[in-house]
């Protein structure tokens, strides 16, 4: 029976699935499954997983039965693909904010950024991912993964939220982590996952190719982008997560 591996299905996970996915000989006993976080923690939670990479919001609200492994989707700094876009521009610290609700962790690090500053902006969660649909409901949206990428490009970048918690707390924001149900060793779709990302890195070259096929952005946002994440859950990264973890228990949000 195959293991069953959760991929984003943003660009963000383009590179370290890159070789996994081709069945290079590297585990053909994997199969991966693509989804918005939202739906792979759904697939998990039904038991349609073995391991995934899942909201750290979620993480930090299940551990208990959880698992985690080193594998994650982090932001050293800036992390493009979850921002705070608008048509003005304007910082309003009382415009109402849009948000999709294909994501709870952006969600949550927005609102303890918005504590942190003070600001005291309306929420709306609605079913839509693109940001002129979200824009239809507030003053600003709250995009992420490659709709965020791809608003860059169209509206004005009120704040990007890695830049921000970085400049916050000075460590990386963990948007997701790997895991699997506790009590089950899934060490070898970790390493599978590792040894397949760290091919893209020694072969960045073919996967900026194959990017650029698949996805319509601009060549150089491509290369900056594969060029901004960190997928090792390091000592930094770990602070960052008991960081965030901390400041959702300070303003209630678990």
């Amino acid at each position: 029976m195959k293991v069953r591996i959760g991929k984003f299905g943003f660009l963000n996970n383009f590179l370290p699935y890159f070789l996994l996915e081709q069945n290079s000989g590297i585990d053909t006993d994997m199969e991966v499954y693509e989804g918005s976080p939202r739906e792979l923690t759904a697939m998990f939670e039904r038991g349609e997983l073995d391991f995934a990479p899942l909201p750290s919001f979620y993480y930090i609200k299940n551990k208990a039965r959880l698992r985690s492994y080193e594998f994650c989707v982090a932001s050293k700094d800036s992390v493009l693909s979850v921002l705070l876009v608008s048509e003005r521009g304007i910082r309003d610290e009382e415009g109402c904010i849009a948000v999709t609700n294909q994501t709870v962790t952006s969600l949550n690090l927005l609102k303890v950024i918005l504590k942190e500053k003070g600001w005291r902006n309306e929420i709306y969660e609605l079913n839509e991912i693109e940001a002129g649909e979200l824009l239809k409901h507030g003053t600003y949206a709250l995009v992420i993964g490659d709709e965020a990428l791809k608003a860059r490009e169209r509206y004005r970048v009120v704040m990007d939220l890695g830049e921000e918690w970085h400049e916050l707390t000075g460590y990386p924001m963990v948007f997701g982590i790997s895991v699997s149900p506790n009590g089950i060793d899934m060490s070898e779709a970790n390493s599978a996952v590792m040894r397949s990302l760290e091919w893209g890195e020694k072969n960045i070259e073919e996967v900026l190719r194959e990017a650029k096929k698949r996805f319509s952005m601009p060549d150089e946002l491509l290369e900056r982008y594969l060029n901004t994440l960190t997928y090792r859950l390091g000592e930094r990264e770990r602070k960052g997560l008991e960081i965030f973890e901390a400041k959702c228990h300070e303003y209630r949000l678990l």
